[in-house]
């Protein structure tokens, strides 16, 4: 297991993600959410990326505070974040609000593949 530092800002835990779709290539910085069940990602990143979100025929029923919102599934070809990569990672595609400067969240159906431990004073993960 190898540990990697966790930028820390308002008391949540963020890192940096390397995608790629169709021969395309973007690294992103992602909230890491343990309270998320999906891994989500803009639309505008998956766009970017040539996997438009409205063109999926998948909708995920995802609880919110505000009720439960459909969102678009769609298939990266790769996702790499802590050290980790992942053909295929499902995500859906939701829109953060408003002058936050992230482009998605790491939910745990990334986390559950591995082994992880958060170590929440130190700001590290070791996975």
């Amino acid at each position: 297991m190898k540990h990697y530092h966790l930028t820390v800002d308002r008391d949540l835990f963020f890192t940096r993600a390397a995608l790629k779709h169709q021969g395309r290539f973007r690294v992103v910085t992602l909230l890491i959410d343990c309270g998320s069940s999906h891994t989500m990602l803009t639309w505008e990143t998956l766009v970017s990326l040539k996997a438009d979100p409205a063109l999926s025929k998948v909708r995920r029923p995802i609880a919110t505070l505000n009720g439960v919102v459909y969102m678009p599934e769609v298939n990266l070809d790769e996702f790499h974040a802590l050290g980790q990569r992942i053909g295929a990672l499902p995500v859906l595609a939701h829109s953060m609000l408003p002058g936050v400067q992230i482009d998605g969240v790491i939910g745990m159906n990334f986390l559950r593949r591995f082994d992880t431990d958060l170590n929440f004073k130190q700001a590290t993960i070791r996975i």
